[in-house]
């Protein structure tokens, strides 16, 4: 991690705009993926790219897009292009009162959880036919205001977009917004009102929407406990083909527990006609240490993966470091030092998931661990998602013929600082997914490993090797070996 401190430090001062260039080269023993057609190749990738963070002024974010040009030698397989694109970003347009708030991203998505996996790469290059470039657009507005010096009012939008490359499967829109009255000048107890809709359309398949409208109670005895009710009615068609509506109570707590600065709990409990939600959240600092633990329950529209939005390597270690270093910008620097050390991509998918259509009940649990050291550090990971379609009949891809899908992670990954420009970086990790039928299963173990040096205050150097096996419909193994250089301007 220590290589990349003058890279972090520049971009935390207070933001810029840092072009680049990305050179690489991967000699691989199987492309396609098959040990039946074995197919040997040489992989050159050229990526421009650029980074901005910005930390002051109306507009703050970050935004880091990469444009992969892809060339295969010594095989038949055509020339590619990619997108890389991970942006959160919020405009404050008038101060106090209006602003809105922007996520976008870009990558590499399985079309089905049981069909062929690939390890996630620095180029992510690999003949994957199961592998379709997504991107996501969320836009989200926010009005601020009171009413009378009583009550605050927050009033929110929310539209989003997904568009998958070569698939109509996971195509989505949404639209929706929810108002938040709450009091002011809240004591030991207070009261909120809220109420909320959403519509979701895919471009193939049924509409869904729902909408609620709750009140409730705020109990907060010190500042380190809150606790909190609630109560009202909603209407959703999570399972009707029909689209007729169903309605019914809906009521919950929500409880948050703070006892140091290093420490918090939380959890939330909330009814549904359509099947329980719920979150359970443990996390905890120590001197050189993070541990998280995580278990959540609620419905997903469309493209699987984990709540919470984590879907990318950047997303993981973007809410892992979320104690170890408050401010959005000089995490975001910490976070793209760290995947840079390990060799891992910003883009890679850390969250399982697959392309959808339709309402699914998503359960996922996690644990994380992060242990920091002078010269090294350890982070672990285990998790767990069980997705279970709503309904009968309303769902796309692996939700149409599987009742449930299934899928665990582990990982281990570890870096030590041989000196303060160059380090060593080792992955293992392993991916389990099992549909309805016990022959519906997957498992993809792979190996990583990187050396990383910085050659100058503007260049950087990647050399690392990985070895991967499959167990599935089409079982293979593959090994690679592979260089990287990037010239920051």
């Amino acid at each position: 991690m220590a290589a990349h401190a003058q890279q972090g430090e520049g971009a935390s001062s207070g933001g810029g705009i840092q072009p680049r260039l990305g050179v690489a080269v991967t000699v691989t023993d199987n492309l396609r993926l098959n040990d039946r057609e074995k197919d040997g190749a040489v992989i050159a990738t050229l990526s421009p790219g650029i980074s901005i963070v910005r930390n002051s002024g109306t507009l703050r974010g970050s935004l880091d897009y990469s444009l992969n040009g892809i060339t295969y030698f010594k095989t038949s397989y055509g020339t590619r292009v990619q997108n890389a694109l991970s942006a959160n970003g919020r405009a404050e347009l008038i101060p106090r009162t209006l602003s809105v708030d922007v996520q976008a991203s870009i990558g590499q998505q399985n079309a089905s959880a049981l069909g062929l996996q690939a390890t996630p790469t620095q180029d992510s290059a690999l003949a994957n036919p199961n592998q379709h470039e997504t991107g996501t657009l969320t836009v989200s507005p926010l009005l601020h205001g009171q009413l009378g010096g009583l009550a605050s009012l927050d009033l929110r939008g929310n539209f989003s977009m997904t568009e998958v490359r070569e698939s109509a499967i996971g195509d989505s829109r949404s639209r929706g917004g929810s108002l938040r009255i709450a009091q002011l000048s809240a004591g030991v107890l207070s009261w909120f009102a809220q109420a909320n809709t959403q519509e979701y359309s895919p471009k193939s398949g049924l509409s869904n929407r729902n909408s609620s409208a709750t009140a409730g109670l705020n109990y907060r005895p010190n500042p380190d406990w809150l606790v909190s009710v609630n109560a009202g009615q909603e209407r959703n068609d999570y399972e009707s083909r029909t689209g007729a509506d169903q309605s019914g109570f809906t009521g919950g707590v929500t409880a948050e527990w703070t006892p140091t600065p290093r420490t918090r709990v939380n959890g939330n409990w909330q009814r549904h006609n359509y099947g329980n939600s719920h979150g359970l959240n443990f996390e905890h600092r120590m001197r050189n240490s993070v541990w998280s633990l995580s278990d959540t329950s609620n419905v997903t529209l469309g493209n699987t993966g984990s709540l919470g939005g984590v879907r990318t390597n950047y997303d993981l270690y973007f809410l892992l470091f979320a104690s170890l270093e408050p401010d959005p910008v000089k995490r975001d620097a910490l976070v793209r030092a760290t995947l840079l050390s390990l060799g891992l991509p910003l883009d890679a998918p850390a969250a399982l998931g697959f392309l959808s259509t339709g309402p699914s009940h998503l359960h996922y649990q996690t644990m994380t661990f992060l242990l920091q050291g002078l010269r090294s550090s350890v982070t672990a990971m285990i998790s767990r998602s069980v997705t279970t379609r709503l309904g009968s009949g309303l769902n796309q891809g692996d939700l149409a013929s599987n009742s449930l899908i299934e899928q665990r992670s582990y990982s281990l990954s570890g870096s030590y600082q041989l000196s303060p420009v160059s380090g060593l970086s080792l992955s293992v990790s392993r991916q389990e997914t099992s549909g309805d039928v016990k022959s519906q299963r997957t498992q993809l173990t792979s190996l990583l490993a990187n050396w990383n040096s910085r050659l100058g205050s503007r260049i950087s150097m990647q050399l690392g090797a990985r070895h991967s096996r499959f167990e599935g419909p089409t079982p293979y193994s593959e090994n690679a070996v592979y260089a990287s250089l990037t010239q920051q301007f």
